[in-house]
C-alpha cells in the first residue's frame, strides 16, 4: 500500500460504506459517505450505539476482527480501495493507526512500546532510535520521559500511557491516526494534554476522533459529523454543526434534548 501521495485531495474517502451483522435486521452503518482532507481534525460524536466506533475501525479493517460483520462500500485510502482483494490489511493499519479507549501499553519498557511496530517490520536499530525519539515528541511526552526510558510503561501515568500509544501509533508514520474515545478514561489534567497533542498533530496528519463529550469536539476539531442509528445525519465546520445545526435530529443531541 503506498505511503505517499498528493495534498490537493483527500486522504481518505469513504463511499457509500455499510456494515451488517448477521441475523441483525437494521444495518451498523448505512450508506455514509464522507471525505477526509489532509491536516485535519473531524469528531464523530452522536449517541451511544450510533455505531462511531464501528464506523472508525472500517477506516483500518480492524472492522473485520469481529465475526460476522459484512463491509460493504468503499474505503478509499489515497485513491486505492483498502478492502480490495491484493492489499495486506497489516499495511492499512500502517498507515491508519488506531488509539483506543483505554491505554493499551505492554509490560515491557517505554521505548520497547513506543518500538513495537517498528521492530515487528525489522527497522534498523538507528531508524527505531530516530522514529521513537520524534514519536515522543510529537505524542508531547518526551520531556516527561527522555531520561527514563528504560522503565516500565506500566509505571507512566494513564495520561502518559494514553500519550504513549499516540508515539508508538505515529512511529510507523502513518497519515491517519484514528481516536476511539482516547480521554474517556482520564483526569481533567491528562485529558488537556491528550487534547493538546491532538491540536499539534492535526496540522501534519489526518485525525478522526470519535468522542461523546461535545465540548471536547468544540476544542479541538474542525469539523463534525453527527451520526444517530448507523446513518451520517450532518457534518461541517465545528461551529456551524455545533452552533447552527441544519438537522433536527442533531440540534436535539447539541442542546441535550436528545431522546
Amino acid at each position: 500500500m503506498s505511503g505517499t501521495g498528493l495534498d490537493m485531495g483527500p486522504v481518505l474517502s469513504v463511499r457509500g460504506v455499510s456494515v451488517r451483522a448477521r441475523k441483525v435486521e437494521r444495518p451498523l452503518l448505512d450508506q455514509i459517505s464522507i471525505d477526509f482532507a489532509p491536516r485535519s481534525l473531524t469528531a464523530l460524536v452522536g449517541p451511544s450505539g450510533c455505531g462511531k466506533s464501528t464506523f472508525v475501525r472500517t477506516l483500518n479493517r480492524m472492522v473485520e476482527l469481529t465475526p460476522g460483520l459484512r463491509v460493504g462500500g468503499q474505503v478509499l485510502y489515497l485513491g486505492q480501495d483498502i478492502y480490495a482483494r491484493n492489499v495486506n490489511p497489516v499495511l492499512v493499519r500502517r498507515r491508519i493507526g488506531m488509539v483506543f479507549q483505554r491505554p493499551t501499553v505492554f509490560p515491557i519498557s517505554i521505548f520497547e512500546n513506543a518500538a513495537f511496530g517498528l521492530r515487528l517490520v525489522h527497522e534498523s536499530n538507528e531508524e527505531i532510535d530516530r522514529a521513537v525519539a520524534q514519536a515522543l515528541q510529537r505524542s508531547g511526552l518526551w520531556e516527561e520521559v527522555k531520561d527514563r526510558l528504560d522503565e516500565p510503561a506500566l509505571s507512566l501515568s494513564g495520561g502518559q500511557q494514553q500519550r504513549l500509544c499516540i508515539a508508538r501509533a505515529l512511529a510507523v508514520r502513518p497519515k491517519v491516526i484514528l481516536l476511539d474515545e482516547p480521554t474517556s478514561a482520564l483526569d481533567p489534567a491528562a485529558t488537556q494534554r491528550v487534547e493538546s497533542t491532538m491540536e499539534t498533530l492535526k496540522e501534519d496528519f489526518v485525525l478522526i476522533l470519535v468522542t461523546h463529550n461535545v465540548g471536547q469536539a468544540a476544542r479541538v476539531a474542525d469539523r463534525v459529523a453527527f451520526l444517530h442509528s448507523g446513518r451520517l445525519i450532518e457534518v461541517g465546520p465545528t461551529a456551524d454543526i455545533l452552533e447552527r445545526p441544519k438537522e433536527a435530529l442533531t440540534e436535539q443531541f447539541i442542546t441535550g434534548r436528545f431522546t
